[in-house]
């Protein structure tokens, strides 16, 4: 068992031809729009200390938290990266870039077609264009496999996070660590 400590960065917004409505780029925190009300629309993403098997279960990445509140954008989607600092004790640390892509709803329609969407473009050894080296642990270098987004609010674990409007949304983002098998 090993312990590994998760930070991250929001970085690379993609996607919209204007980007000066956003505003956080290289912090924990990245909001975007012009707010409707008194609110913006943003992503935090928290880290934190682990103890992780390779080849075990899935463990919390960190919590992902998505205030989404009803905003003027000029743009219905984009992508961020996430840079996560994965530090393993006694061990190298790694940095590991992850992308969000993301659906702003233009909040038409019924409450439910009103959420935004979020994925994170998986990672995944059964699939060599979405597999990396994430971190070594004791020499053996592991993939990071996302699992999904853990949902606060409904208690399901989704590849895909959809998050209600007007409220803050948490979901734990759950990953596993694989032997990194070499060439696929």
């Amino acid at each position: 068992m090993a312990e590994i400590h998760i930070s991250g960065i929001w970085t690379n917004v993609q996607g919209p031809a204007d980007l000066s409505s956003f505003r956080g780029v290289g912090t924990k925190k990245i909001t975007w729009g012009t707010p409707v009300d008194s609110e913006t629309s943003s992503y935090e993403f928290e880290g934190g200390t682990n103890n992780i098997d390779i080849d075990g279960d899935a463990f919390v990445l960190g919590t992902f938290t998505h205030h989404n509140y009803r905003i003027y954008a000029p743009f219905e989607r984009f992508s961020v990266d996430l840079q996560i600092t994965a530090t393993v004790k006694n061990g190298p640390t790694r940095n590991i870039i992850v992308t969000f892509d993301h659906y702003e709803s233009p909040n038409r329609g019924p409450v439910a077609a009103q959420a935004d969407v979020v994925t994170l473009r998986p990672l995944s050894v059964e699939d060599a264009s979405r597999a990396i080296q994430a971190v070594k642990i004791e020499n053996i270098e592991c993939d990071m496999i996302f699992e999904g987004f853990y949902s606060h609010d409904t208690g399901e674990l989704n590849s895909t996070y959809r998050s209600p409007e007007d409220k803050s949304n948490l979901a734990d983002i759950h990953v596993r660590l694989a032997r990194y098998g070499g060439e696929r």
